[in-house]
């Protein structure tokens, strides 16, 4: 009986997902250009290569993006430390729309060759490719395919620790704040030269960003972080989109003594939950989905896009060949739909990956992973 049922839910699953794809696309083309998101990052990247020392300034970012998004558009920064700028600077060369569309196809080619590493068949790539924060994330122009592939790459390579800290310290170098952690997640596989190689790679780029943008850029970037905190906290749109706990506490308007408090218990819930995962055998999804997931809790905004980075994970486990925990998974690709609120699903994701039974089980390991 039960492995009638499965097929059927998965089914459901899909068609649900196309249903909401097809909202979500019609309203996001009514209401914003395609690659908004990757507008901004495009922007800063060309001011970076003119302009170093406006890179922060949130009117002349803004100003870059106006040809597209019109007069009177609201501010639009680049968010991004220097090393991102540096790194981005190739697509900054072509024109926008060049850009945006050799960004999507590389980075989602990345993404689709570290998830099919650890997918079994077709089916979870097909489902991963309709999960709504997928789709949002290529309307967008996100970051997350190339997160997430990388990361998801750093995991599957386990043989070849050089390997993993190149791609984790690239990542890093691009969105630091999601991979807050990494260095307590392999310094808890006892794996040095992974986390040695993980320091050196993002070291030189920065230290190339800093030699190609000046010291002025990073100060600059420093300086702007509690403007962009400001930016988000003082927009309704954005916070009711922010799926970390600082962000809907922030939304709640917790303050003060308060708001600290929640973020140390944050940091240390993040900690405790890449020790629970890298401190036991698991699987290279489930190492994702702590990593970011760990920087999830601890960053103080991130938007519902970014469950992509962590559906790779997701899709593999809800399509198994024989699992006791099923339900528990396909709960978890349900959440990837964005209909509850993204704390909700933040946290719910967690839960139903990585809670006691999940880990050091009867699991055989997924495609692609290799023990060191």
């Amino acid at each position: 009986m039960e492995s009638k049922i499965r097929p059927i839910a998965l089914a459901a699953v899909f068609a649900l997902f196309l249903w909401i794809d097809f909202r979500l696309t019609l309203f996001l083309v009514g209401v914003q250009p395609l690659g908004i998101d990757f507008l901004a990052i495009w922007g800063g990247a060309r001011i970076a290569l003119e302009h170093p020392d406006r890179l922060y300034d949130f009117a002349a970012v803004t100003h870059s993006q106006q040809w597209l998004l019109g007069e009177g558009s609201k501010v639009r920064p680049f968010v991004y430390p220097p090393s991102t700028a540096l790194l981005f600077a190739p697509f900054a060369l072509a024109g926008f729309w060049a850009a945006y569309a050799g960004f999507v196809l590389l980075t989602g080619a990345l993404y689709f060759a570290a998830a099919r590493r650890i997918s079994r068949g077709i089916a979870p790539l097909a489902l991963l490719a309709l999960a709504p924060p997928v789709v949002l994330s290529a309307l967008a122009g996100q970051l997350s395919f190339l997160i997430g592939g990388l990361v998801l790459l750093a995991f599957v390579f386990r043989d070849r620790p050089v390997a993993t800290g190149v791609l984790l310290g690239i990542a890093a170098a691009i969105k630091p704040q999601l991979l807050v952690l990494f260095p307590l997640a392999l310094a808890l596989e006892g794996r040095w030269r992974a986390l040695a190689a993980a320091f050196a790679t993002g070291g030189l780029v920065c230290l190339a960003s800093l030699a190609t943008f000046g010291l002025g850029a990073w100060m600059d970037w420093f300086a702007a972080l509690p403007r962009f905190a400001r930016l988000v906290a003082d927009d309704e749109r954005l916070l009711v989109n922010v799926i970390t706990p600082i962000g809907a506490l922030v939304r709640a308007d917790v303050e003060g003594p308060a708001l600290m408090a929640a973020q140390a218990v944050c940091v240390l819930a993040g900690a405790a939950l890449v020790w629970w995962t890298f401190a036991r055998p698991s699987t290279p999804g489930q190492r994702l989905v702590a990593l970011i997931g760990g920087g999830l809790l601890i960053t103080p905004y991130a938007m519902s896009y970014e469950l992509a980075v962590i559906a790779p994970a997701v899709a593999a486990l809800a399509v198994p060949t024989s699992d006791s925990r099923w339900l528990y998974y396909l709960l978890a690709l349900l959440l990837l739909s964005l209909m509850l609120p993204g704390l909700v699903a933040l946290l719910g994701l967690l839960v139903c990956v990585l809670a006691p039974g999940s880990l050091g089980g009867s699991e055989r390991p997924q495609l692609g992973e290799r023990e060191a």
